[in-house]
């Protein structure tokens, strides 16, 4: 029976047929002494754990009682289930999967670590957030901190015998960090007196860990205001002595957690900083260079967030995929016998819902890994022109990522519902969960908003347009080789929408000029034509590969398996890419009716 969580034919298909890892990554730089059997062997591995011990816990709701983090006297506790599982991810190293050997990793390249993750995200995203915010607050320790404070904490940071979070959001300044108040005052010894509160804290307190390591962004006092004035500190739960034990609780207290809509087992918390006055933070990096530090931290966590969304759209269509294939109801539109009840993959709008989950799912993995492949490309680039292309497309694809693949994950975590019908509205089937755990990931980490501002206002126009241009240019050779193939028309489809994208981003730029309003209105739903422009791309690529392999595929499984590559790209292309022309047509268009429109007229 195949697996309602993990697609592993997949996820191998992306590594060594679309990507093809095993030449363009491994045994070459830092890879040079990874093979392709050790990249199955850690797949393999993590897909188990993944299936055998994390997708057991996911339920927020185990026989009528729910399970989640919980407040009580002051202090926070994970869920119970969690403890186990923490202390397995730990044994198995899986928070260190790519980083290198000299911290403690296995060296793995990007895109394998960022395999390993959708594998466990897809299983239970509410756990898995306690790990990637520790491993992100790990990675600016070990940039950004002096060597005393890593000998300290980066060891046991990335041995998961000490969590990690990230403190940005402020009740009154959430998107507008710069209007943050939380103050850190110089001490004679170097340290600072860190005074604030901090919301919305994902993995802000729990008991999976003795200590909790807290980046913190905050203003030293007699600095400027705005972003520019922002320090950044490494603040623990408890101080460490000199021999590495736990010292004084360090002033960091739990306000409380927040009740939310999904993802229940993380403890969303807000933090107060120095009630007593003897809270201590350390400088990370330098002072006033707080915002770019953290967005060392959080373009890796948008581009995890944006796996998020492809990991549930992935457990939700492999769900839905599955009931629809058991569940009978009606009879066959072409059958004699109408009294015959079938599965209801059989009915036509069954099968198009299915079918645009599985495009979209495939799409945006491959959008997803193409970031990660673009980290690795960086990692073994021979000259420092390559270097930087590779740099580039990590910068356009991120707001993309973040944005695209969580967007269109949340569309079809509910066709998933959908699919079920009345069903999948009860909580006895997990895809009403997973919607739910779904939707905060177009809002945290920058919202979707944030994200499309960020690829109108900064990314498109980085370095001349130079890095917009390079990304444009991977969709090249593709389209020319689909030309060439029986996916000519598929091709030209894919070629117009590339073309649709870049005339639309000159045209934004001189109306950023003239009429701003336009652009600014029309920010993501560009972005989500520039996403459905590159998965049509991506769905271009795999119908080319797929192609080739089934001519010698002799398996019956694998003949099913390209098949349904070759179907979701046509049906992905003819079906969403295809629209972006229109749609950028309409983008561009003096309509502003959303600025127009007075305040006092939305509603009367």
């Amino acid at each position: 029976m195949a697996s309602v969580w993990v697609n592993e034919r997949d996820y191998k298909f992306v590594l060594f047929e679309i990507f093809r890892i095993q030449d363009e990554i491994l045994g070459k730089g830092p890879f040079v002494d990874h093979d392709v059997d050790m990249v199955n062997m850690v797949l393999d591995a993590a897909i188990k754990f993944a299936e055998n011990e994390i997708a057991p816990t996911y339920p927020d709701e185990v026989h009528g009682k729910p399970v989640e983090a919980v407040f009580k006297d002051g202090k926070v506790y994970a869920p119970e289930a969690y403890h186990r599982l923490w202390k397995l991810y730990r044994e198995g190293g899986w928070l260190t999967v790519s980083e290198s050997p000299e911290v403690g990793g296995q060296g793995f390249p990007e895109i394998v670590g960022a395999s390993c993750s959708e594998i466990f995200l897809a299983c239970n995203q509410a756990f898995n957030m306690y790990a990637g915010l520790t491993h992100g607050a790990a990675k600016l320790v070990e940039k950004f901190c002096s060597d005393e404070l890593k000998a300290i904490y980066l060891e046991k940071m990335y041995s998961g015998e000490w969590a990690g979070t990230m403190c940005l959001t402020e009740p009154g300044a959430g998107s507008d960090v710069g209007a943050l108040k939380t103050t850190a005052r110089r001490n004679p010894d170097g340290t600072y007196s860190i005074t604030g509160t901090k919301c919305f804290i994902s993995s802000g307190d729990h008991d999976l860990t003795e200590n909790i390591i807290h980046p913190v962004l905050a203003r030293i006092e007699g600095d400027p205001p705005g972003t520019k004035g922002i320090s950044i500190f490494l603040v623990p739960k408890y101080r460490v002595n000199p021999d590495g034990t736990l010292g004084e609780f360090n002033d960091v207290v739990t306000g409380g957690i927040e009740h939310k809509m999904g993802i229940h087992g993380n403890a969303t918390c807000t933090l107060n900083f120095g009630e007593n006055g003897k809270c201590i933070g350390y400088l990370m990096g330098q002072e006033r260079e707080g915002m770019k530090v953290m967005f060392h931290m959080m373009n890796e966590e948008r581009q995890a967030v944006g796996m998020m969304g492809v990991a549930l759209a992935s457990a939700a269509y492999l769900h839905a995929l599955d009931y629809a294939k058991q569940r009978l109801q009606g009879s066959n539109i072409m059958a004699k016998d109408p009294t015959v009840q079938v599965p209801i993959i059989q009915h036509p709008d069954v099968r198009r819902m299915l079918l645009k989950q599985k495009s979209y799912v495939e799409g945006i993995r491959l959008l997803c890994m193409f970031c990660y492949y673009a980290m690795d490309k960086r990692k073994v680039a021979e000259t420092e022109e390559e270097r930087e292309k590779w740099e580039g497309m990590v910068e356009m694809l991120t707001p993309i990522v973040k944005s695209y693949c969580t967007e269109m994950g949340l569309m079809v975590n509910d066709l998933a519902i959908q699919t079920y019908g009345g069903y999948g509205y009860c909580k006895e089937y997990p895809v009403e969960q997973m919607m739910r755990d779904q939707k905060i990931n177009t809002i945290y980490e920058g919202t979707n908003g944030i994200q499309a501002l960020d690829l109108l206002g900064r990314k498109l126009g980085m370095k001349k347009g130079a890095y917009f241009m390079n990304l444009i240019g991977e969709t090249k050779a593709a389209i020319e080789e689909g030309k060439a193939s029986e996916f000519k028309e598929e091709a030209e489809i894919v070629e117009k929408a590339v073309n649709a994208i870049v005339s639309t981003a000159m045209n934004f730029s001189q109306l950023m000029k003239t009429n701003p309003y336009v652009p600014l209105i029309a920010a993501c739903d560009f972005l989500n034509c520039f996403g459905d422009a590159l998965c049509g791309w991506f769905h271009l690529r795999s119908a080319l590969v797929a192609q080739k392999a089934l001519a010698s595929a002799d398996l019956e499984k694998e003949k099913m398996f390209y098949t349904g590559k070759i179907e979701g790209a046509k049906f992905f292309i003819h079906r969403v890419t295809a629209l972006v022309p229109a749609k950028c047509e309409i983008l561009v268009k003096d309509e502003t009716s959303a600025m127009r429109i007075p305040e006092e007229a939305f509603a009367v």
